[in-house]
């Protein structure tokens, strides 16, 4: 069995019941990893009742006050969204790639992969999926895309199962967080100096997108260093012949 942990992560649920739904979903399908930040209710009876065999998954699950307390202090490799609500040219922070590619996923070993559910009414917000690496969505209906919280949480962990049925280990290390990190800022100093009279709303489109495109690309570490040091390069030319637009 692969030594990757997935996480699933409601964030602000309104309804207690859908805290114990959830709950039960995961445990369902061999998981067991709960996480809770800023829930809008409490872990009261309708939760527990809700949960029917699957309150210790339930009761032990971990609360944070918001995301980024929860990414600092466990630190998953890959923090992936889900929405109904798909992405278009105007928001491409919510261009989403379809669960089932998870299916032909090549899991990282000994990595936690946090998988985050919005609130009932509103889903992930823009700010919340601007944190994560990838964003996801379940194929459904055009006509009724939306479904109950508790039953994403079902269909996410079904695919996850049979995922890790084929659990193939890499061949190769996966670039981490820090070095993804580093590659982005490179990323956004180019953005930054490539035009400065860019109006600040447009360069932050761009670089969401290319934030997404980097959490799509399952990077290796050496990916991400060859990227690195090429982006530096381009960046110091670009200086050296703009001398004005450097800061």
């Amino acid at each position: 069995m692969t030594s990757t942990r997935i996480i699933f992560v409601l964030v602000e649920t309104k309804y207690s019941g859908n805290l114990g739904m959830a709950a039960r979903a995961i445990k369902n399908f061999g998981f067991k990893d709960l996480v809770l930040v800023n829930p809008l209710c409490k872990i009261d009876d309708e939760a527990i009742y809700r949960s029917m065999h699957a309150r210790d998954v339930l009761l032990s699950a971990r609360m944070y006050s918001n995301l980024d307390e929860f990414v600092e202090s466990e630190s998953p490799l890959y923090l992936i969204g889900t929405t109904a609500r798909i992405g278009s040219e105007k928001n491409p922070l919510r261009i989403a790639v379809p669960l089932n590619i998870f299916r032909n996923m090549i899991f990282p070993s000994e990595s936690k992969i946090a998988f985050l559910f919005g609130n009932e009414e509103r889903g992930l917000t823009n700010e919340e999926l601007a944190k994560c690496d990838l964003v996801a969505t379940i194929p459904t209906s055009m006509e009724y895309p939306t479904l109950n919280l508790s039953h994403a949480v079902a269909v996410v962990a079904y695919e996850l199962s049979q995922a890790l049925k084929t659990f193939i280990e890499l061949p190769y290390r996966p670039a981490n967080n820090k070095e993804r990190e580093i590659l982005l800022q490179r990323f956004f100093e180019l953005v930054d100096i490539a035009d400065e009279k860019m109006p600040e709303p447009k360069k932050e489109i761009y670089k969401g997108i290319i934030k997404n495109m980097i959490g799509r690309a399952f990077l290796s570490g050496r990916e991400a260093h060859s990227l690195i040091g090429l982006i530096k390069k381009i960046i110091s030319k670009l200086r050296s012949q703009y001398p004005d637009q450097s800061s």
